[in-house]
């Protein structure tokens, strides 16, 4: 395969540009996992089939094809997978600059304190504004901060995100979680409380809720947001209102998202 590279260089760095350029266009920006998806099955069956050519089972014009043929492929899939991983790089830098500048930009001016007294400052973790739940000492982790009710009325639609459902909406809405900024300030510990409270410990992580909700409140569309938006997720179709009601239909009679 070296001395056909050698013979066919500029070939494979036009397919290599041709890759770099489909990578680009196709990749959304949302965090990429190689070992997963479709990936590892190109390259099983690329391995696979440069096997037949290096053990001599096909010799011949047929093998220096299929050599070729590996070649430009190999070429191809190293530039999709090389743009893929640099946009994802760009997503995520802007995301954070946008989330960072977003939350410059809401930090209200501090009154002067009085002379006479330093006032202390109160913390949402130390003193939180919702009840607590049931055996909400008993679960490892701890608790994220919550909201009565979404700010002016109006509460993020949680369902964009990949992994949390009508029922699972209304659940976080019952621990005061409304929008997509709460969300995106998760700690560890927070991800380890809700998803043993959800009864689902390390999907929050797999589905990578976290990410998501950084994105959606920065105002950049995932793939999935994009798919709830136009109607085609059906567990996402209603106005992202459904709050404590929800939550006490779930906790009586059902059975998605119920602790266990």
């Amino acid at each position: 395969m070296l001395y056909l590279a050698t013979q066919f260089a500029w070939f494979l760095l036009a397919a290599f540009g041709i890759g770099l350029a489909m990578g680009w266009i196709t990749c959304t920006g949302g965090k990429v996992r190689f070992w997963t998806g479709p990936i590892p099955l190109l390259v099983g069956a690329w391995a696979a089939v440069a096997a037949l050519t290096w053990l001599q089972v096909v010799n011949g014009v047929a093998a220096l094809w299929l050599e070729t043929a590996l070649l430009y492929v190999a070429a191809y899939l190293a530039g999709c997978c090389l743009a893929c991983f640099v946009r994802t790089l760009f997503a995520h830098r802007d995301s954070v600059l946008a989330i960072a500048g977003a939350n410059v930009g809401s930090i209200p001016e501090a009154p002067a304190a009085p002379a006479v007294a330093a006032v202390k400052p109160v913390s949402t973790q130390s003193a939180p504004l919702l009840d607590k739940v049931e055996g909400e000492d008993l679960i490892p982790g701890r608790r994220p901060s919550g909201l009565v009710a979404a700010r002016s009325g109006k509460a993020d639609d949680l369902k964009l995100i990949r992994g949390i459902g009508q029922q699972n909406e209304g659940r976080l809405h019952g621990l005061g979680i409304w929008h997509f900024e709460q969300i995106a300030a998760w700690t560890s510990e927070n991800i380890e409380w809700v998803g043993h409270y959800l009864a689902f410990p390390g999907r929050i992580e797999r589905e990578d809720w976290v990410a998501q909700a950084r994105s959606l409140a920065a105002g950049i569309e995932t793939e999935f947001s994009t798919r709830a938006r136009a109607g085609e997720v059906a567990t996402s179709r209603d106005d992202g209102t459904q709050g404590q009601g929800n939550v006490a239909g779930i906790s009586e009679g059902g059975t998605d998202g119920k602790r266990r």
